[in-house]
């Protein structure tokens, strides 16, 4: 048995380090400890280099991340990472025409006008619209909670609310718009969650286009990685201590209350305190195990879907040309993407474009410069992308890997010519990569499901608490006001048992 802490964070991922940080920098005589299975902190916001070219490994940008009240903490506690604004925050390349979607929504509608001038009032209204949705529920503080209170005001003083407040997002769309290449581009919103349009509540997709078109999408200096890692230093020079290469194994309980974790090693290391930031599925039946939950709610768990998954095709690229482009575009239709999820099926008649130089406006480009390429797969795709039930990497899954690779690069060719001579690095994550690196059930992107109700971060074990995507919700700034919230929690709570103590 090695020394006690006095809380322990299973996970460092962005849940974890901001939960870590919080904690530590409002009390540095804290001893906790991070355990990350990874040799990196970050989880799907991190980064990695193969042979000098570097790759974000999910995660592309934070939305609105500059005026947040995750960043605000965090300057509180003298972190201060350079970003950038991503701009266009995506450019549709489709039948010979252009459209570029701007944080700036006058810059949007100018692309509108020339390519579907029908269209502009419309777009104009679905956005004002967003806005208003917006403040409605900012005025109200509807993310704090429902009230009967909060519920009165928005029947009688809030009817913009109240008339979408049980629409989806398609009707929020066809309301406004007509053309179908025109929802299209608003789908964008849709990819970040990999959920149909009629699966998504229309005041949280307004929510968000308002926050897409007041604040944007914002690229840390020097990657996600680079940004991760500031993260950890962070934690780090506050007091924390930082274990990589460290797996869990399981969660003990003793007497209904959180004791210790072990690891794959063997090595038991006993806490207060434990937050796990890691797959909720993963730690209810695996780490913990099902007979310390009541049915109720491991029935709940159960039944909680997890989001999509997809492939990240990595290519290093030498002496081509890439800054003519935008650092965010789509080729061919955003319909052709959505379509893998919505038939539960896998085709790259549309893909997502990534180009992280173009993010990084400080940065000097570089002789070799990295390209990302994605698009959504389901993780049970073609008897789970021929490696079966038992995981195992076949000789069929590496050729399976190798035929999805060069119908991507023929596609990405049709729009940047000749692109492949100049190709020095091909790596394809398939969801079995995503599951393997992030311990996430199917390998899921977004953690659960955004159309359900989440547990609370608060657990029926003693002592044992919740953070990250897997309670906050889809997306980097939530998992960061989760492990916010969590850490915040946990900081009153010993408090409170100190003021006993004495």
């Amino acid at each position: 048995m090695t020394k006690k802490y006095d809380v322990i964070i299973v996970g460092a991922g962005i849940g974890g380090l901001h939960a870590g940080i919080y904690l530590q920098s409002e009390n540095p005589g804290l001893k906790t400890l991070i355990v990350e299975q990874n040799d990196y902190p970050g989880g799907y916001v991190s980064g990695f280099t193969i042979n000098g070219f570097y790759f974000d490994s999910a995660a592309e940008t934070i939305l609105g991340y500059a005026k947040s009240s995750s960043r605000a903490i965090l300057q509180k506690y003298d972190f201060y990472h350079p970003i950038h604004t991503v701009e266009p925050m995506e450019a549709y390349y489709n039948d010979n025409h252009v459209v570029r979607m701007f944080s700036n929504p006058e810059l949007f509608l100018q692309d509108i006008e020339k390519v579907h001038p029908d269209q502009s009032a419309g777009v104009r209204k679905l956005i004002e619209t967003s806005h208003q949705i917006r403040k409605d529920i900012k005025e109200l503080s509807l993310d704090e909670g429902i009230t009967f209170g909060k519920l009165l005001r928005i029947i009688f003083k809030r009817p913009v609310l109240r008339k979408y407040a049980r629409k989806n997002y398609k009707q929020l769309l066809d309301e406004f718009i007509t053309n179908d290449e025109v929802k299209d581009y608003f789908k964008l919103f849709s990819l970040w969650f990999g959920l149909k349009l009629e699966n998504l509540k229309a005041p949280i997709l307004a929510y968000i286009i308002s926050v897409a078109f007041t604040e944007g999408l914002y690229y840390p200096e020097g990657g996600m990685g680079a940004f991760a890692k500031k993260l950890a230093e962070l934690y780090v020079t506050r007091g924390g201590e930082l274990r990589y290469k460290s797996t869990v194994k399981k969660i003990l309980i003793e007497k209904k209350t959180a004791k210790s974790v072990l690891l794959t090693s063997g090595e038991e290391i006993q806490a207060d305190y434990i937050i796990a930031n890691s797959d909720l599925h993963k730690t209810i039946f695996e780490y913990i195990g099902k007979k310390h939950f009541s049915r109720r709610f491991t029935d709940r768990i159960r039944k909680i879907e997890t989001s999509m998954s997809g492939v990240l095709l990595y290519l290093g690229i030498e002496n081509y040309d890439l800054s003519k482009y935008p650092a965010h575009l789509m080729i061919g239709r955003t319909s052709d993407i959505t379509k893998n999820y919505e038939e539960n099926d896998f085709n790259v008649d549309g893909i997502a474009v990534r180009i992280p130089n173009n993010s990084d406006k400080l940065k000097a480009r570089p002789e070799k410069e990295s390209l990302i390429v994605l698009t959504f797969a389901p993780y049970n795709w073609n008897n789970f992308w021929k490696i079966g039930r038992n995981k195992k990497r076949t000789k069929e899954y590496r050729e399976l890997k190798k035929s999805i690779i060069a119908k991507i690069i023929t596609k990405l060719e049709s729009f940047m010519p000749n692109i492949s001579k100049h190709i020095k690095i091909k790596r394809l994550a398939t969801p079995m990569t995503f599951e393997r690196f992030n311990g996430s059930t199917n390998g899921a992107w977004y953690g659960p499901k955004v159309n359900q109700r989440l547990p609370s971060f608060k657990s029926q074990i003693k002592n044992l608490f919740f953070a990250g995507s897997n309670v906050g919700g889809s997306g980097v700034q939530a998992a960061m006001s989760s492990g916010l919230e969590t850490g915040a929690f946990l900081m009153r709570k010993m408090n409170k048992k100190l003021l006993k103590e004495y």
